[in-house]
Parts: structure tokens; C-alpha cells; sequence
């Protein structure tokens, strides 16, 4: 820290601050403050010395490369800029690797060696010079040549030449150069004053002498970041990581992760811009010519999973737009089957059957509430509450204490009263039923898998299932003029009212007198 703020001597007002009080309290009350003018200090002086030696580094290898050339009569040497003509760049580049070569391999093994060692020893100053002229003086190159073509082989012109090349296609919407790793000998640097060279004893006593002031040690790491051919493949972790914190229903996060995974495995691990419009619609055909059945509402889920993963990309960079956003597919696969309402005689049909208790308990709860299958499964009796409104139950499907509750979306976390000629066992501890659940934390499918089939046996309909209550709950209400709001409140339906969904939902009277109206004498 020293270097950046010099070495003490003379005025100290740019060093010392103080917070001008001798009152303690008011002093320690500006401590933050006066902290706060201390770092931004610090974080400038340290940005000035950061951008001196940036500034330093890239003289130092456009000086090397120009250098080079001219020592080789290179002719039309270009501006070193990324808005120069790539392809004049990259023929500078290749013509002073060339050239370094050519010096490199004018010496034998032996000379290199000789002279690795010598910069790596620490003889006397005399001995060191006398000793690099004779290594030297055999060359069929110029001293001029040699120089240059020493400094061009450093990691500094490398990291130079990949950030110009790299900034170049960018700017100049090319592919990415591929750059070749630094071979070269990893050899210390210092500066001194505004000179880079060697870290070594001899020079770096040297160059003290010369400029009374201590070497420093100076580097040039890439400043630009190769994109590389971003595939499908390479994004898709980060992608699911990112799609994980946005997401936060696991059923969705599954299908998405599933979406996506089946995209690249029919598509191919495609390159990220090279992903166009016309691969939703050859993924729908390929899709559609496997399973020629598929409905069109699947087939646009499964669009929607790759839309998501390119705005992921959009997000970053990746690419300028989303290619999948407002594909037309209204054309493919088979429209959806709709769910029917069971009648009120499929529902005395239904509830005549000889169930087991629990099925029985779970389809009264199902046809009088409106709840899914999924959320009924699921519920626990520590969610029932019977104390908190005068002469009203319900069981909530918002978070507790001790349970995150699994839901659909935010529009489904409500508290779903229930009817007061609803029968329930003893209230008791833990799940009310015991199907099991899936790797998603539902049991709506272990449910269905019990009780559809009996269904399908009772109510001969391809349309009707166990979803059919939900659907069945809703008519009811709206044959007793009961308000859409109201049902939609009661059952999770998404809320369309952005003030609905943002200053709270429908009162449990409201919807407890709704569901006391519905006529449940079908149990």
C-alpha cells in the first residue's frame, strides 16, 4: 500500500484523516463516513496504478511488435487497434511470430541453454554482459532483431496480441480466434520508473541505481474473455442453477430440467448463435413424427422449456433474441382433451361404491373443496384449523412453521374452507392420507393410480377422472351464481387482477358462505 500513497514524507493531510470532533459520541457517529472517504481512496489510487501499468504493458508489447516488423522491413505496418482490419492483424501477427521464430532457431540448444542459465545466475555485472555479448555475437541477426524478438517472446506480447485479436472479432462480428497457449519462458518482470525489464539481481540493481526507486514486479494477465463456441451443453448447468433460483416449484424446475434435456437430445448439442427459429419448428416435427399423437398444448410446453433456457442466454449475452419467442405452432399436434364435470349422477354413482375409508375421505375432500389432487394428498393436520373463525374449518395450503407446503403456483397458497356437512375423522397428527409420494414431493400420483381405475369402471368417459371434481366443484358454484372471484379464490385459479393478487385475496367468510350453498347430499 505504501507504493500508492508514497513513503511518509512531507505533509501527511493526504493520509491521515480525522473526524474533526474531540466529542466521542459524535466522533464514533462519523466513523462510517469517514471510513467509507478511506476506502474510495484506497480504491482510486489503486485504480491509477492499475490502469499506469496497463498503459505501461501495452506500450511495452506494441513497442515489441512494431519493433519486430521494422527491424524486418515489414511494409504497411497497421494501426495496433481493435478497429483495424482483422485481417490485417492477423497477418502482422503471423509475419512477427515468424520473424521471433526465425531468431529463436538462428541459435543452437546449447546457446539457449548457456543463456538461460546466465540470466538465471547472479554473476557480477561485468561478467553478465561480457558473457550475453559472446553468446550473441555468433548470430546471423541483427542486434536490433535479437532485441525485439527477445521482448516479442514474452508473455506480455502474447496476452497483448489475444486481447487484440479477440476484441477485433467482437467488435468486427467475427468468429473467435482460437489462440494458442503461451509457450514461452516464464520469466519474472519488474518496472523502474516507466521502464519494464528483467527481474533480475543484476538488471534490477541496475535500473535502482539509475532511477533511485525500487522495482516493482509487473505482469499483463488478459484483460478479454475468450467466448468460446458456447454450446448447449456447456450452458446447461448454469442454466440450471440459475433456472433452480428463479423457479421455486421443484414439478416445474423438473419439467423444464426434462424440456431442455430432450431439445438437445434430439436437436443435437447445438451452438448457442446458432440457434434459429427454424429449429423450434424442425424439434415440433421431430417431436410430432416419434409420437404423431402428442397434443398441442405438450408440444408447446416442451417449446416453452427451450424458450426459457435462450432468455437465460439472452439474459447473459449469449445472444441479441430469443428465437423461440412467438413461434406459431396453433397448427401442430392434437388439440387437448378436455376434462368433463361429472354429472350429479356419476357423483351418486361415484360416492355409492364400497370405498376404503381413506378414499373415501380423500374424494369427499376433492369434490367439496375444489382442491387438487396433489394439495388433498399432501395435507397434514397440523394445517387444520377449526379455532381461528367462529364455526368455520379449513385447512390452509400456505407455508407453516414446520412444513413448506408444495403447491402449483403463488395463486394456489390459500385457505380452502371447508363445507359444514363435510365429515372428518378425529383430528390427529401428520398426513391425513398415506399414498406415496413422488421424487417431487407429490402423492397425487400414487392417489390416482388406486382410485382411477374404479372411476373409469363407474363413469364410462374417456374425459372424466379423478380431475373431474375440480372441475365439477366450479360448475356447482356457478350454478348458484356464486362470482368467478369468489371460485377462483377458493380453488388457486391464477388471479388476473394484478391489485387482487398484490393487496390480498377473497375473506374465508365470503368463500365459506359460497361453499355452504353447494348441495353435498351425494356423499
Amino acid at each position: 500500500m505504501r507504493h500508492l500513497f508514497g513513503n511518509g514524507k512531507g505533509t501527511t493531510r493526504d493520509r491521515r484523516k480525522s473526524t474533526k470532533t474531540k466529542d466521542y459520541k459524535i466522533a464514533k457517529s462519523r466513523e462510517y463516513e469517514l471510513t467509507q472517504i478511506i476506502y474510495n481512496e484506497f480504491d482510486s489510487k489503486l485504480k491509477e496504478e492499475t490502469d499506469r501499468h496497463d498503459h505501461l504493458t501495452d506500450e511495452y508489447a506494441i513497442a515489441a511488435i512494431t519493433g519486430l516488423a521494422e527491424s524486418f522491413k515489414y511494409k504497411n505496418i497497421p494501426i495496433i487497434k481493435p478497429t483495424t482490419e482483422y485481417i490485417l492483424l492477423e497477418k502482422l501477427k503471423s509475419s512477427c511470430d515468424a520473424y521471433a521464430e526465425m531468431v529463436f532457431n538462428d541459435s543452437t540448444e546449447d546457446q539457449v541453454l548457456k543463456l538461460y542459465e546466465l540470466i538465471s545466475s547472479n554473476v557480477k555485472a561485468e561478467e553478465f554482459l561480457a558473457e550475453g555479448k559472446k553468446l550473441l555475437e555468433f548470430s546471423s541477426y541483427t542486434p536490433e532483431q535479437l532485441t525485439f524478438a527477445g521482448r516479442y517472446q514474452t508473455k506480455f506480447v502474447h496476452s497483448y496480441w489475444q486481447d487484440l485479436l479477440l476484441a477485433a472479432a467482437f467488435q468486427q462480428g467475427l468468429p473467435e480466434p482460437f489462440l494458442k497457449p503461451f509457450e514461452g519462458a516464464e520469466m519474472g518482470y519488474g518496472v523502474v520508473g516507466n521502464e519494464i525489464t528483467p527481474d533480475h539481481p543484476i538488471i534490477r540493481n541496475f535500473a535502482e541505481n539509475l532511477y533511485g526507486q525500487a522495482m516493482k514486479n509487473i505482469d499483463r494477465p488478459a484483460r478479454v474473455i475468450p467466448r468460446g463456441a458456447l454450446t448447449i451443453s456447456s450452458v446447461m448447468q448454469d442454466y440450471l442453477a440459475d433456472m433452480g433460483m428463479k423457479q421455486k416449484n421443484i414439478d416445474t424446475q423438473r419439467k423444464l430440467k426434462r424440456w431442455m434435456e430432450q431439445f438437445h437430445r434430439v436437436m443435437g448439442d447445438l451452438e448457442i448463435s446458432a440457434i434459429k427459429p427454424k429449429h423450434g419448428y424442425d424439434y415440433i416435427r421431430a417431436i410430432l413424427t416419434d409420437y404423431p399423437n402428442r397434443s398441442n398444448k405438450t408440444l408447446k410446453d416442451y417449446v416453452w422449456g427451450v424458450q426459457n433456457f435462450l432468455k437465460y442466454c439472452l439474459e447473459n449475452g449469449f445472444i441479441d433474441v430469443n428465437p423461440f419467442t412467438g413461434l406459431d405452432l396453433s397448427k401442430y399436434g392434437e388439440a387437448s382433451e378436455e376434462t368433463y364435470a361429472f354429472s350429479r349422477e356419476d357423483l351418486t354413482r361415484i360416492f355409492s361404491y364400497d370405498w376404503e375409508p381413506q378414499e373415501r375421505l380423500f374424494l369427499s375432500i376433492l369434490a367439496t373443496t375444489g382442491m387438487r389432487p396433489s394439495e388433498v394428498g399432501n395435507l397434514t393436520w397440523e394445517r387444520f384449523n377449526d379455532t381461528e373463525y367462529a364455526n368455520i374449518r379449513y385447512f390452509t395450503l400456505m407455508n407453516t412453521n414446520d412444513e413448506l407446503v408444495q403447491v402449483k403456483n403463488q395463486s394456489s397458497r390459500r385457505e380452502v374452507p371447508l363445507h359444514p356437512a363435510l365429515d372428518l375423522p378425529n383430528k390427529s397428527s401428520g398426513r391425513l392420507f398415506n399414498y406415496t409420494k413422488d421424487d417431487v414431493g407429490l402423492s397425487s400420483t400414487a392417489a390416482g393410480h388406486l382410485i382411477n381405475p374404479v372411476i373409469r369402471a363407474l363413469v364410462v368417459h374417456q374425459n372424466k377422472s379423478i380431475r373431474s371434481f375440480r372441475r365439477t366443484f366450479k360448475t356447482m358454484l356457478r350454478d348458484l351464481s356464486v362470482g368467478e372471484e369468489v371460485h377462483d379464490a377458493i380453488t388457486g385459479h391464477t388471479i388476473p387482477s394484478a391489485s387482487r393478487k398484490n393487496y390480498g385475496g377473497m375473506g374465508m367468510q365470503v368463500k365459506f358462505d359460497a361453499i355452504s350453498k353447494l348441495d353435498i347430499s351425494f356423499l
